[in-house]
């Protein structure tokens, strides 16, 4: 072994331990935050299923199971004897770009995916359904998780191709 070798060696063990130091603290803030998904939750809100259509009030269930870098949320809402539906998050967080991928299931025309960020409290995320809804296949969804047992998920959409953007759904859920 070379004289020099040892404090090459010596140096990228200090390289690599200063970069897991630097990059943890984030790290850790995502699981803190993913972790507060945990547990079952329950509320009410309304859901706007078309533009043409009156928002109706339902009540609603989830369970959420965080993992390292993973939240999946799953449950089901009702509105009355009118309709119940399976709902469910499934989102994946990459700590490399800081972006939050999945999909979320629940809609009449299948799974869309999701992509977005979180900034505080919520995560930001664009859905694209996998077919029009109210003319176009993008909307915008909102999980904000206080992190005081106050979950809520907020839908918005153009109700009319081209119109303005518009909250279709709003649910509020409490931890149980």
């Amino acid at each position: 072994m070379s004289p020099a070798a040892p404090r090459l060696i010596a140096a990228a063990s200090l390289s690599f331990i200063v970069n897991a130091l630097m990059s943890n603290p984030l790290q850790a803030a995502e699981i803190d935050f993913l972790e507060r998904f945990r547990g079952n939750w329950a509320g009410s809100g309304k859901v706007q299923r078309e533009g043409a259509s009156q928002p109706r009030q339902v009540t609603c269930s989830v369970t959420g199971s965080p993992v390292e870098n993973r939240i999946s949320a799953q449950g089901t809402c009702r509105a009355a004897l009118i309709f119940s539906r399976s709902i469910g998050v499934d989102l994946t967080y990459d700590p490399r770009s800081g972006t939050y991928r999945g999909t979320y299931t629940g809609s009449r025309i299948g799974p869309a995916r999701l992509t977005g960020t979180r900034s505080g409290d919520a995560v930001n995320l664009r859905i694209e359904w996998p077919r029009p809804v109210n003319g176009d296949t993008q909307a915008a969804m909102v999980i904000r998780n206080d992190g005081q047992g106050t979950l809520r998920i907020t839908v918005a959409d153009n109700l009319t191709p081209g119109g303005p953007t518009q909250q279709t759904s709003e649910i509020i859920l409490a931890r149980r």
